[in-house]
């Protein structure tokens, strides 16, 4: 089965966060005291516990049920295993495909979502594996590049990304994945131009999702042509792609311009009205507006005392300052 035909029915890789905004987010709302975070960490790990019993209960489930039907075709656990994946169940989807795998190891499809799978959890050798033994199977598989590609990214192998993408495009010129990731390549290696490119072909070919249009805000924000990146950042929130992360962003971006008042009311959309002149005063902070961050600090503790420690901390920043 050829991998072309797989993409839809496998959610799209997760988008790689900008270093440049994940320092400078850094500094905003959201950090609790030690007790919560001691509190948080209980919780966790009881809901963890949860959920890998409910996972081993729906394993036994399988085998008993399998045990009960008919003997089970490779096509067979497959179908199977792409129920669980659109159910959330990718534990389950990934037992399902290898079982798939040990009647018929040449199934590049499932190769192909196993590898995905093995992405979103940072198992980043043993994606590679997969892809690789997509090869074996077919040469010229353009998936199976793509998929080295975004492997090699995650391994900051930035040239051997390119290498791999570029044979992808060559193999297949409409894979949108391909240009988005290329395209945080170049936003690595600061070649904004070129990387604004390939997020402009990426949304040629897929206009509606609204992460190519957040990745490309980012690429002209660093670039320091904000007006574009305001304009790309409010049509990802159009799109209601990621809004917490293009509405920061957007809301960065309008300081930048000058517009405070605009980005507040972003911030606001983006969280609650507290943490939102909290973020304010985080951005007046940084540009040595002290008189500007002390007045949002306060405002921010007005409406929210329970906010007290983020904001009271940036409050003492700014009165040292």
């Amino acid at each position: 089965m050829k991998a072309e035909s797989l993409w839809l029915r496998f959610p799209a890789v997760v988008m790689l966060p900008c270093l440049l905004f994940v320092a400078f987010m850094a500094g905003l709302c959201g950090c609790a005291a030690k007790d919560g975070q001691r509190d948080t960490l209980k919780e966790y790990e009881y809901r963890r516990t949860l959920q890998n019993e409910k996972q081993e209960a729906l394993r036994a489930a399988e085998e008993e049920a399998s045990q009960k039907r008919p003997e089970m075709t490779a096509e067979g656990y497959e179908r199977l295993g792409d129920t669980h994946l659109w159910q959330g169940t990718k534990e389950m989807a990934f037992f399902q495909y290898t079982k798939a795998l040990g009647l018929d190891p040449n199934r590049v499809g499932v190769r192909y979502k196993r590898g995905h799978l093995f992405l979103e959890r940072g198992l980043v050798k043993e994606a590679e594996e997969e892809f690789q033994a997509i090869l074996k199977t077919d040469p010229k598989e353009a998936l199976a590049y793509e998929g080295l590609g975004l492997t090699s990214l995650k391994m900051h192998k930035f040239e051997e990304a390119e290498i791999n993408l570029q044979q992808a495009l060559r193999l297949n010129p409409d894979l949108w994945q391909a240009y988005n990731v290329l395209g945080m390549v170049y936003s690595h290696r600061r070649e904004f131009e070129t990387a604004i490119l390939q997020y402009q072909k990426a949304i040629s070919i897929k206009p509606t999702e609204g992460s190519l249009y957040n990745n490309l805000g980012v690429a002209f924000f660093l670039k320091g042509d904000y007006e574009e990146a305001a304009r790309s950042f409010t049509e990802a929130l159009k799109m209601e792609a990621a809004p917490g992360k293009a509405g920061n962003n957007l809301a960065l971006t309008l300081c930048k311009l000058g517009r405070y008042q605009d980005a507040l009311e972003v911030f606001k959309k983006s969280g609650d009205e507290a943490s939102a002149y909290n973020n304010l005063g985080y951005v007046y902070l940084k540009e040595g507006k002290n008189r500007e961050a002390i007045e949002a600090f306060e405002k921010a503790l007005d409406i929210k005392p329970e906010f007290y420690q983020r904001a009271y901390d940036n409050l003492k920043r700014a009165k040292a300052q």
